[in-house]
């Protein structure tokens, strides 16, 4: 019984980074893990970059992504090899893939369903088609078959629907399955958002089971052009059953998941449970393509005549999975996004103005965590090859005034003792009383408390942020932003003052969710993180601002509501579109003990902030997308800056 071997490539790319990416392709491409693989499946547009936006409209971006793809086909000649790029035909632009052969492109596949939800706005630029195409396209000279087909290598049957195909209401596969396929390939650019991956694999261990095939996806891994970050991942499902999975957020260029099987036992599934479905879906022709006899003289010189020896690296009674906790995840694919901000950007590391406080403990830690990671995965010299210092990858800055408490700065200092990072602590006041009394010549008025309680505020945050930045520029560093999304929903940041950065990493997840996670590192359930004396004397504070005099007793939930309210109505009011009366009864239901006039209050509080903060967020540091949604205004979530609900 003749077996087969493919080969699904998580990559790392970087958009318009023609060069690297190449080199990363042909790396996995030459590798021992493929080297006997029928069949190499890459992830969506790995050559140009999926995020390359509106470069994606330059004509040599094009043409660069074809020279490449010119290089790659004569890398492996006798295997097949499925690339993705943009293409150019018709009057349209194309997300496709490319099926290379016998060092000769034998076809080019475009892209059914495009991806404009979420974080995805495909449809700015690529079109569409209404229908399976079948023409074609000549590239080099040479003309090649452009739209949808049934593939056949040896005796396999195999079709190619691209992410957002295989996610869609109707899939392509329905109709590649009725013409035959034995083998779905769903290259994919699909991005992470934490607990996504559970989703994915319903949906194709779904579809391997009514279609009674084998399905294969792939995915791009990392922070790939600064917002969002993909998570790899590529599985294998077949007949209903998830039978092989890959590495996930791994920090190594490519990750390789390898699955060996015979064509019978699909075939045979196939015939015992598939059955023509009724009432009969619209008839579509699909052409069929035979890369065994495009060129029969190379073909005779394939290394993989005897395929029954290949045998599979997993037991069939493995647990495939990797079971990450939505904790996990998130300090994983954060982790993972500061490591590729830091090394895209070609900076040596990151500043932080260390408050005491949850953020930018947070912060912290995950940098301290990627460092750890990245040598795991790549060795203990990688940092090093990177042109980076260990010692000086971190640094903090702990500013103080006479708001502060002692405990925040212990808390800085002891953080920072665990993290074996550089720290320093110093003193604003003296900068923050030379502002006011500036400003008091120029207004003839004394400023207090009681008059100017926010202007005395927002000065303490905004003297830091041009020290803090001088740190950062000395260092050579990028700037770390704290804010969350609790505070970006309310506006309850300072801008140019705690606002400032180069990146905002926690700004995709609520305020709510960074407590739960410093409690879930506490309880020695990330197995990522360990316990930290820090995290224990921080979680004895209530989070505050330290902005006004200690005497006051300022607690962010008393300048707000509380978090889990604020973040249950953020996710009411935002994600879900409920309108007012519906989140007050679902609030009454979830917080029974408070009244229903202090919910209201919350509410319209909450309404009220929500839309006059929407400039500041406009203006915050790039974020990455973490959850199932979020309010970054580039990617995520757009709303008027001028705006009244009524």
């Amino acid at each position: 019984m003749t077996k087969y071997k493919i080969a699904a490539v998580s990559l790392n790319t970087t958009p318009l980074d023609f060069l690297g990416n190449f080199e990363t392709i042909q790396s996995a491409i030459l590798s021992k893990e493929t080297r006997d693989a029928d069949l190499i499946l890459f992830p969506e547009l790995c050559i140009s970059g999926y995020g390359c936006e509106d470069a994606f409209f330059r004509p040599s971006l094009w043409e660069k992504a074809k020279e490449v793809l010119d290089k790659i086909k004569t890398i492996s000649p006798n295997q097949v090899v499925i690339v993705g790029l943009p293409i150019f035909f018709e009057s349209y632009l194309y997300n496709c893939m490319a099926v290379l052969l016998h060092g000769k492109i034998q076809a080019i596949v475009p892209k059914l369903n495009l991806a404009n939800t979420g974080v995805h706005y495909e449809r700015r630029w690529f079109h569409s088609p209404k229908t399976f195409l079948h023409q074609s396209i000549f590239i080099g000279g040479m003309e090649i078959p452009f739209g949808h087909f049934l593939f056949t290598w040896k005796d396999l049957h195999f079709a190619i629907e691209i992410c957002e195909d295989s996610w869609s209401s109707f899939k392509p596969s329905q109709v590649y399955n009725l013409a035959g396929a034995d083998v779905l390939l769903s290259p994919g650019a699909s991005h992470f958002a934490m607990g996504k991956q559970n989703i994915r694999r319903q949906i194709f261990t779904e579809t391997s089971r009514s279609q009674n095939n084998l399905q294969v996806f792939t995915n791009l891994c990392g922070n790939e052009s600064g917002r969002i970050i993909f998570e790899g991942g590529a599985f294998f499902a077949s007949c209903g059953r998830l039978v092989k999975e890959g590495p996930r957020l791994h920090f190594t260029p490519f990750a390789i998941t390898t699955h060996s099987f015979h064509l019978d036992e699909i075939r045979a599934a196939k015939a015992r449970h598939f059955r023509e479905p009724l009432p009969e879906p619209k008839t579509t022709f699909i052409p069929k393509i035979n890369l065994s006899t495009l060129n029969p003289e190379e073909a005779k010189t394939s290394p993989f005549l005897v395929l029954d020896k290949r045998d599979e690296s997993i037991s069939p009674n493995a647990d495939p999975t990797e079971n990450l906790s939505p904790f996990e995840e998130f300090t994983k694919a954060v982790s993972l996004g500061l490591f590729d901000y830091l090394r895209k950007s070609k900076t040596k590391g990151y500043t932080l103005s260390l408050s005491g406080g949850a953020d930018s403990a947070t912060c912290a830690i995950l940098v301290s965590t990627f460092v750890t990671i990245a040598k795991k995965e790549n060795g203990d010299d990688h940092l090093t090859k990177l042109g980076w210092d260990e010692k000086k990858l971190l640094v903090t800055l702990y500013q103080k005034t006479s708001n502060n408490s002692p405990i925040t700065e212990e808390i800085a200092k002891t953080l920072s003792e665990e993290l074996d990072c550089e720290f320093h602590s110093i003193s604003i006041d003296e900068m923050v009383s030379s502002s006011v009394s500036l400003i008091e010549s120029v207004k003839g008025t004394k400023l207090n408390w009681k008059e100017h309680d926010l202007a005395l505020q927002n000065i303490q945050a905004r003297v830091r942020s041009p020290l803090i930045w001088l740190l950062a520029n000395l260092n050579g560093h990028l700037l770390l932003s704290t804010g969350n999304r609790s505070e970006a929903a309310v506006g309850y940041t300072t801008m140019d003052g705690d606002s400032s950065g180069s990146i905002a990493p926690l700004a995709g997840v609520s305020k709510e969710f960074l407590l739960e996670w410093l409690d879930d590192i506490q309880k020695g359930n990330n197995r990522y993180i360990s316990p930290k004396h820090s995290i224990q004397m921080l979680r004895n504070t209530k989070p505050t601002a330290e902005l006004k005099p200690l005497t006051e007793h300022q607690e962010d939930e008393k300048d707000l509501m509380p978090y889990p309210i604020l973040n249950s109505i953020e996710r009411k009011l935002v994600y879900l579109t409920m309108n007012e009366l519906e989140v007050l009864e679902e609030l009454k239901k979830e917080f029974p003990w408070e009244s229903k006039e202090q919910l209201f209050g919350y509410l319209e509080k909450f309404k009220t902030l929500f839309r006059i903060s929407q400039w500041k967020r406009e203006r915050l540091p790039p974020s990455f997308h973490l959850d199932e949604y979020g309010l970054d205004p580039k990617s995520s979530y757009r709303f008027p800056i001028l705006s009244n609900e009524t």
